[in-house]
């Protein structure tokens, strides 16, 4: 089995007979231009010999289109089976003949000698590769960012099933508005954002002491973010080429020493060996490439600081457009929830009465601009007209928001930070799926609880009803105490000046 490492989540895998890639993401930026693949991909002449593209989960960085369009369309696409419907209609109606909705656990031959299999948990899913008597798991973002019980429980499941695991390519790094978007006065951004991405660093340790594969490879956070006001995200990742002295410092006590290596784009695993052919290799400074995002994205950095307003005429229609759909999705909540709700919109493109204030008078939603936000509004969500319009304006628009570090929350006091207002806020701007869309399609919701093992469909419920949604982001713990306190929380070591973020 031949791993090349392309970018992000992305790989191609040759395994003699076939040649798959998984979760493609280079042609555009995802997430309403706000993430940029990053560093860019050696090459992506790969795209016409495919034969199978596995596709993990819905997110614009291992779904995107623009992408999938380069792709030969006779490529046999592969996606989880979810709840809600819609992908595999989406896939085919980019021109792919065959699109197979994978349901989890279920082992799928795509060649005489290879076959893959599928893992759901939430929105995203692990992928398990076999061919040759070689295992490859693929954990992208399935499990680093889960809570302990959660990752023991999949880790366990994955052992059980393939106790010999050749290779793990896993997720190390955040991708998530929470909490590096979330201000207030008393929090220290960038300290709370080391902390953070200590603990998904730590977690990928986590994850290789509990699969014991051959050879794991931190990968799936290849992307920066261009707009200079977030440009400092980029710099607080836990460095990949430290992961191996992490583990070893920190996990190596039962004997077990995996290979723990950094693959950049054009680097090679033949067999679990690796082959160092990424150019990237000779372009590190401090161990890391970010000095090369201002090279490689000139003209887009350029662009992003260029303000363009839109029309006064555009910014009143945007009353009517936000109100439509404020009004319903308040129904997803009940009136107390809402009726002491103020919060406010700073649009940033806006060029006067840019702020919309929105509050909830007797069930009606009242929305007025200003040049400032109300005195007693809890928090403002700045953002773009763009940004907000792709978020009301098609399913899972919102993960431009929650996913790709689409707005900045400003909270007003530590109240306010203790409860989940933008969590409530970024619903009523949102155009997910609701209980109400899984009730239109009762049949699709019966066939999913029946396909998957319900020894797994029970657990995974129990577990996640008492880890309300993860324990990791637990509000008044990254919000409301300082990194000290955090670590503490969370059993982690004081970070040493070698795995720090170098400037």
């Amino acid at each position: 089995m031949r791993v090349e490492y392309i970018c992000h989540a992305c790989s191609l895998i040759d395994t003699g007979d076939l040649r798959i890639v998984t979760d493609p993401w280079f042609a555009e930026p995802a997430f309403c231009e706000k993430w940029y693949v990053f560093p860019k991909p050696v090459r992506t002449d790969f795209v016409k010999d495919t034969d199978v593209i596995l596709i993990s989960h819905g997110h614009e960085d291992h779904l995107n289109e623009a992408t999938l369009k380069l792709f030969p369309k006779k490529a046999r696409v592969f996606y989880p089976y979810s709840f809600f419907g819609g992908a595999k209609e989406y896939i085919e109606g980019l021109g792919f003949e065959e699109v197979k909705e994978a349901v989890t656990f279920k082992t799928y031959k795509i060649s005489d000698k290879t076959s893959v299999t599928f893992i759901i948990n939430s929105h995203d899913s692990v992928m398990v590769i076999e061919s040759g008597g070689k295992v490859l798991v693929n954990a992208n973002d399935a499990l680093h960012s889960s809570a302990e019980k959660v990752i023991d429980f999949y880790v366990k499941a994955i052992r059980e099933r393939w106790p010999k695991i050749d290779m793990l390519f896993c997720g190390f790094g955040g991708a998530s508005y929470f909490p590096n978007t979330i201000h207030y006065a008393q929090k220290d951004d960038y300290e709370i954002s080391i902390v953070r991405e200590q603990l998904f660093a730590h977690t990928f340790c986590r994850i290789v002491k509990g699969l014991e594969p051959e050879v794991a490879v931190p990968f799936a956070a290849d992307f920066c973010l261009l707009e200079e006001n977030q440009s400092w995200i980029n710099k607080v990742r836990f460095p990949r080429s430290k992961m191996a002295e992490y583990y070893q410092k920190y996990f190596s006590e039962n004997g077990y020493q995996p290979k723990i290596i950094d693959m950049y784009s054009g680097d090679v695993l033949e067999d679990a060996v690796l082959i160092q052919r990424s150019p990237y290799r000779i372009q590190m400074q401090n161990g890391t490439l970010d000095h090369l995002i201002d090279e490689q994205y000139k003209n887009e950095i350029a662009e992003k600081r260029k303000k363009t307003l839109i029309s006064e005429t555009e910014a009143e229609k945007l009353i009517g457009e936000i109100r439509q759909n404020v009004e319903k999705r308040m129904t997803l909540f009940p009136y107390e929830e809402l009726k002491n709700l103020k919060f406010s919109l700073l649009l940033t493109d806006v060029k006067q009465n840019n702020f919309y204030n929105i509050a909830f008078e007797e069930g009606e939603v009242e929305i007025s601009r200003a040049e400032t936000s109300d005195d007693n509004s809890l928090l403002s969500l700045e953002l773009s007209s763009k940004v907000l319009r792709y978020s009301i304006g098609s399913d899972w628009g919102a993960d431009v928001i929650s996913v790709g570090y689409g707005a900045e929350v400003q909270i007003s006091d530590k109240k306010a930070a203790e409860v989940d207002l933008e969590r409530v806020c970024m619903n009523l701007l949102a155009c997910y799926p609701t209980h109400g869309d899984v009730k239109k399609t009762p049949l699709r919701t019966l066939k999913f609880l029946l396909l998957n093992p319900p020894r797994f469909t029970t657990s995974i419920r129990k577990l996640k009803k008492f880890t309300l949604e993860s324990e990791n982001y637990d509000r008044k713990t990254w919000l409301l105490k300082d990194a000290k306190e955090i670590r503490k929380r969370y059993k982690l070591p004081d970070l040493e000046s070698g795995f720090m973020p170098q400037d």
